[in-house]
């Protein structure tokens, strides 16, 4: 029997994030419901362009769409990463707030300067700040999502309703036979990667096994160039293993020479590219290409391509495959994948240093 068909080895996921994944289907059915059915006050004329608001786990949902629906958004898209709106950002700036737990700050503060600038905004949440602060307020809608998940473990929480949301107002095309294919492609996921199915039979199980004790290095392009940043983040969080990733074509302007002196990290990296059939046609040669130039200076390169009767349904695919290969990367390493405690000693470090800089009587903003 493989090591990741044994239970013993599985258990090291104390919180059942695997187990979790399960019941994906439901989140998608009952976050397509959500979104459909929220009342949103402004009309979607009025909307010149979008920005979506959000950190880490929330903001790979923004990634996703701005990869996915590239050439088809009606108008600009801009994923926001930070406190401040850009200056641009005005009263036709659709400010799509993303925050899992509410409590994220620069989310919150985004929200304080899409209020200032009186541009239409909706928010979707557990709770928190985000929720008290504008639910049923400023007319910002505020659509609720199950709490009690580590953010990265509630993408489809926040990636469905914002498909639906942006579809309703039309920023991209109407979604009704991409959401049926994408719910297809998430039970066909669970299916395919789950923890019943054995490692003769689990692509997820034996990419894990092939990367274990390696470097896991993402590369991406077009379509899946946001789903490359998830992989890295859930190699990082779940598999608490150093990961990198990049997307090309930009990449082979710059990172691919540096394989060529990689030395000690080449050996210990391994090249996973992931690719999208409707790639562009120069796209699907650079790969070829860059595969053929860096193979030599690495320990293997792997071409992974999704799974779907749509390009959403590909991009959750393929992220569902890369949630579970890291889930079992860290069940192989006997790490649980749950705590994040590097990112809560930074929480607390600064607001700590928050508190002090206020006793001491500077003036600041949070």
């Amino acid at each position: 029997m493989a090591e990741l068909d044994v239970p013993e080895v599985l258990a090291v996921d104390r919180a059942g994030l695997i187990d979790g994944l399960a019941g994906s289907v439901d989140v998608f059915d009952a976050a397509r419901a959500g979104a459909e059915g929220l009342d949103i006050p402004f009309a979607a004329d009025g909307i010149a362009n979008v920005l979506i608001c959000g950190m880490g786990g929330s903001a790979v949902a923004g990634d996703l769409i701005a990869s996915a629906y590239y050439e088809r958004t009606r108008v600009p898209l801009v994923v926001h990463r930070g406190y401040y709106l850009p200056g641009w950002a005005d009263d036709r700036t659709l400010a799509m707030l993303l925050s899992y737990s509410g409590e994220t700050e620069e989310t919150l503060t985004a929200a304080m300067q899409a209020l200032e600038r009186e541009s239409p905004a909706i928010a979707i949440t557990s709770g928190g700040k985000l929720d008290t602060w504008y639910n049923g307020k400023h007319g910002v809608p505020v659509l609720p999502i199950p709490g009690g998940l580590q953010p990265r473990m509630a993408l489809l929480h926040m990636l469905i309703p914002a498909v639906v949301l942006l579809a309703r107002l039309g920023v991209i095309p109407p979604q009704e036979q991409e959401l049926d294919a994408a719910r297809d492609a998430v039970a066909a996921a669970i299916d395919t990667y789950g923890p019943a199915r054995p490692t003769d039979a689990n692509p997820a199980k034996q990419l894990a096994m092939r990367l274990h004790d390696k470097v896991p290095v993402i590369y991406g392009a077009e379509v899946t160039a946001g789903i490359a940043f998830r992989w890295k983040c859930q190699f990082n969080e779940n598999a608490k293993q150093p990961a990198f990733w990049a997307a090309l074509p930009e990449m082979n302007h710059n990172e691919i020479v540096g394989w060529e002196q990689a030395g000690p990290f080449g050996d210990q990296a391994q090249v996973v590219m992931l690719r999208d059939p409707r790639q562009h046609r120069q796209v699907e040669r650079r790969l070829a290409l860059t595969r053929e130039i860096i193979s030599p200076h690495v320990t293997d390169v792997l071409t992974i391509e999704g799974e779907g009767d749509s390009p959403l349904a590909r991009v959750i695919d393929l992220v569902l495959l890369g949630d579970y290969v890291s889930l079992y990367a860290a069940c192989l390493r006997r790490v649980d994948p749950n705590p994040v405690d590097s990112i809560g000693t930074l929480k607390a470090g600064l607001a700590t240093t928050g508190n002090q800089r206020l006793r001491a009587g500077e003036s600041g903003s949070i």
